[in-house]
């Protein structure tokens, strides 16, 4: 019996070797799953905003992994995920589809009229090749190529009518182009362009201040229609690529759990061969032990089966420690395609900051912003030094907006205030020009128009705001609005003329609110 004792030492040491193997893989596993769930969760919070579906989706899948739901569970989501980003594609080519149609019968139309200038045609040309190409689109581009297309094809109806007219009336011809500038105006200052375009754009805008001709003002769309189809494809290219990172992406981390699955569903059943093995071992040894019938007999059994535990022992930590380096494998594959998806996103979110910081258009009521106003208020100030034509200003403060927000909350008050937004938009004029300014509070731009013509439609105005029904927590709730306006005269500057509507306003709301002041 004296050599059995260190059999049975270096079997209690192997034993205590597996348990502790065992416990460093099941740690491994654990490490394996928080990483993949920090993985996940940074992809889906790069991913957010791309659309709305992709976003429910995704916020699923964190659901789940928060929940600790176990992988296998988890590659339905990501099977789904995936088929959305390539339903996103689809849609995008289905609503570029549209527009690419208009803007090539807007470019057929232009190629049937005769005494188009060579240049003109040159460019129609390009533009048409442009378009041929297979696009993508970014959403906010679409309603304003279909009002350009429009724009470009009143131009050129008006210049057929006067080549037609058999005298020349000069007074309706300059009426025709000041309101195809201003609506061409209108339609810049709600574009965000890329920087490289911004030279292009100013050189236009500088030039609508002008006296410009109909060929000049086709000249102009074209230019402008240019410059946005580049965008649009540069808008493309840059989403694709994006998009095709985030599939890649995930299509990794889906072949990983399955890899990962399938290794650890093999190791597990050869680990359950062994332990059946090194059970069957020790019930023969406590049977042969009892059988033993002398001392040398017992110890040769005890010798033999000793050994072919220890044997199962090696085998299964040999399979434990295979196991433990393909997980770090895998792990740091993960790791590094991460990385090189953070910095992918990264470049993606700074691309979006600098969209966002040259945008002029308010996030909530999506009419243009306080940027935008004074880009275009500067614009119009220079057109009335040059026509002389009357210019007014408005603006409009949502009364007791404040009690709204207290009672019923912020997220009501900006209900309030898209609704508002929109209804005073509707409620202009095409060569109108609104923006929100702060608050509750709205500057409109009225070009051509004198104080005394502005009562009648900033009443409506006040009266269709008020008309509105309003319903927080199942109660009506009146809102009404309250106008200021001026109009600008020579001795003004654009910061007088400013002041002297918003004391009008101030006026307006200390009379009682709901009402129009104006104030010379």
């Amino acid at each position: 019996m004296f050599k059995v004792q260190p059999l049975q030492d270096d079997l209690k040491q192997q034993l205590a070797n597996a348990i502790k193997a065992r416990k460093t893989l099941e740690d491994a596993y654990e490490s394996q799953f928080k990483i993949l769930a920090q993985f996940v969760l940074r992809l889906s919070l790069v991913c957010k905003g791309v659309d709305l579906e992709l976003d429910n989706r995704l916020a699923k899948l964190r659901n789940e992994l928060a929940k600790g739901t176990d992988l296998e569970k988890l590659i339905p989501f990501i099977s789904d995920t995936n088929q959305s980003l390539q339903l996103l594609d689809a849609k995008q080519q289905r609503d570029i589809k549209e527009i690419q149609q208009q803007l090539n019968q807007a470019g057929k139309l232009l190629q049937q009229q005769k005494g188009l200038p060579d240049q003109l045609r040159r460019d129609l040309r390009q533009l048409l090749t442009n378009v041929a190409e297979p696009p993508s689109t970014v959403q906010a581009f679409l309603p304003h190529l279909t009002n350009l297309t429009n724009l470009y094809q009143n131009a050129l109806q008006s210049k057929q009518q006067i080549e037609n007219s058999q005298g020349s009336d000069e007074e309706r011809y300059g009426h025709i182009c000041r309101q195809i500038s201003v609506e061409l105006t209108n339609l810049l200052s709600e574009l965000a362009f890329a920087e490289k375009s911004a030279p292009q754009i100013a050189i236009i805008r500088q030039s609508l201040l002008g006296n410009l001709s109909i060929e000049a003002l086709l000249d102009a769309c074209l230019q402008t229609i240019t410059i946005i189809v580049a965008s649009i494809n540069e808008e493309r290219l840059s989403a694709e690529h994006f998009l095709l990172k985030l599939n890649d992406a995930l299509s990794s981390v889906q072949q990983a759990v399955s890899l990962s699955l399938k290794n650890a569903d093999k190791l597990h059943l050869k680990l359950d061969i062994l332990n059946q093995q090194i059970e069957q071992q020790i019930t023969q040894l406590g049977q042969s032990t009892k059988s033993a019938t002398s001392l040398e007999q017992l110890k040769e059994l005890v010798t033999q089966r000793l050994g072919s535990i220890s044997d199962a022992l090696k085998s299964k930590e040999q399979l434990e420690t295979e196991e433990r380096q393909a997980m770090l494998v895998t792990l740091s594959g993960m790791e590094l395609r991460l990385k090189e998806l953070e910095a992918e996103a990264q470049t993606f979110r700074t691309k979006l900051a600098e969209q966002n910081f040259r945008s002029l258009q308010d996030s909530l009521t999506e009419i243009p912003n306080r940027a935008a106003f004074d880009e275009r208020l500067a614009l119009e100030i220079k057109r009335w030094q040059r026509y002389k034509k009357p210019l007014c200003i408005a603006l409009a403060d949502v009364d007791n907006f404040k009690s709204i927000n207290d009672n019923y909350g912020h997220s009501a008050g900006d209900k309030t205030l898209k609704v508002i937004a929109k209804a005073l938009q509707q409620g202009l004029r095409e060569t109108d020009f609104i923006a929100r300014y702060g608050g509750e509070e709205f500057v409109i731009l009225f070009p051509e128009t004198a104080l005394e013509e502005l009562s009648a439609p900033l009443n409506k105005l006040r009266e269709k705001i008020k008309s509105i029904v309003f319903t927080f927590k199942s109660q009506k709730v009146p809102i009404t609005i309250s106008f200021g306006a001026s109009q600008l005269t020579a001795e003004d500057t654009s910061r007088q003329v400013f002041d002297r509507a918003d004391e009008a306003l101030y006026e307006a709301k200390k009379a009682g609110r709901d009402r129009v002041i104006l104030k010379t």
